[in-house]
């Protein structure tokens, strides 16, 4: 899987055309749901408390449960990607922390800004982006499955340590208080059940597929609850986005897009090179990095208290300017520069 290097060299003439394909297909339907959802917020005057507790306390822990069950990569695979992704987000937050502080960021909100540049939207825009970026080349299939353990991993990482940041952001707060809100939130368990339940198939052995067939109904309904979860949570941006009002307080939002969409696949290049890493793998671990800041970051903003409005316009602004960073940065992927950069 990890063996080759695609190259999709594309003309500079055809730049255009690749970036309204990017948009038209990965980042339109994202708008459309966030726009519904900004909509209602105007006209009816949604709860967020309640549609983000629908979100994490409903959709995300089927969503989490789902995929880790459903997820076919090898062991060694995903081993490479959650050590590449471990390493890009402590390397994330140093970078974010040092720019806040140059900036002179108000403390509480250094811990929002490192949200929006440490969590950043691996799954219903990574995994879209992923296979549209290998679909000419037939390897869209291989590419997805790498894109989850991204995924994976940055759902575990907003359960916890994203958690933790929301919660430790104001005065007042104890990290006993943090660990207690962690302890406390339902997708943890989700993680858990869903490594316990492929740990039970493997154990389990040729028996597992009749026990599944006696399941079914169970199945169908959770497949209803990790479809819900892209809904839930892009409508849950959108009505944030529409409680925006100009003015107000200050947030350093320039600051959190540039980090997430120049300097997410610029450290990741980076990386990508002193790790060694090259092919196919490092393709899509390069184009994994230019996502923009997950709708977790805004949903944990929200549920914990924590500068919502700040994660809300870091979301919605790094998802509006996406198209031009990510159609860059797969250019550099797919074309020859990766391939020079690493192999001597």
């Amino acid at each position: 899987m990890t063996g080759g290097t695609v190259f999709l060299t594309i003309p500079i003439l055809a730049l255009p055309a690749q970036m309204g394909r990017i948009f038209y297909f990965v980042v339109l339907p994202i708008m459309l749901l966030a726009g519904l959802g900004f909509l209602l917020q105007r006209t009816l005057g949604l709860d967020m408390r309640t549609l983000t507790r629908l979100n994490f306390h409903f959709a995300l822990p089927g969503a989490i449960y789902a995929s880790i069950v459903s997820s076919k990569l090898s062991g060694r695979d995903a081993g490479k990607v959650l050590l590449f992704s471990l390493i890009m987000v402590v390397l994330l937050a140093i970078v974010t922390r040092l720019a806040t502080r140059l900036r002179r960021v108000p403390s509480d909100q250094r811990n929002t800004a490192v949200m929006t540049t440490i969590l950043y939207n691996s799954g219903n825009y990574g995994l879209p982006l992923q296979e549209l970026a290998f679909r000419s080349a037939g390897l869209s299939a291989q590419a997805v499955m790498l894109q989850v353990f991204v995924m994976l991993f940055q759902n575990f990482l907003g359960l916890t340590a994203g958690v933790v940041l929301a919660t430790s952001g104001r005065e007042g707060r104890r990290w006993k208080d943090s660990l207690m809100h962690v302890a406390k939130f339902p997708p943890i368990y989700a993680l858990a059940a869903g490594l316990l339940t492929v740990q039970i198939r493997k154990w389990v052995g040729g028996d597992a597929s009749s026990i599944g067939q006696a399941l079914a109904p169970f199945w169908a309904a959770l497949g209803f609850l990790r479809g819900s979860f892209i809904a839930v949570a892009l409508c849950a941006l959108g009505a944030q986005v529409g409680l925006i009002r100009r003015g107000g307080d200050r947030y350093p939002v320039k600051l959190s897009v540039l980090l997430r969409l120049l300097g997410g696949p610029a450290l990741g290049l980076a990386l990508i090179y002193l790790l060694g890493a090259d092919g196919f793998l490092a393709q899509v671990l390069l184009i994994g990095t230019s996502t923009p800041t997950a709708v977790n970051c805004l949903l944990l903003s929200v549920e914990f208290e924590s500068n919502p409005d700040y994660a809300a316009r870091a979301v919605f602004y790094s998802t509006l300017l996406s198209p031009i960073t990510v159609t860059l940065t797969i250019l550099l992927a797919q074309g020859d520069f990766l391939q020079r950069l690493i192999v001597p």
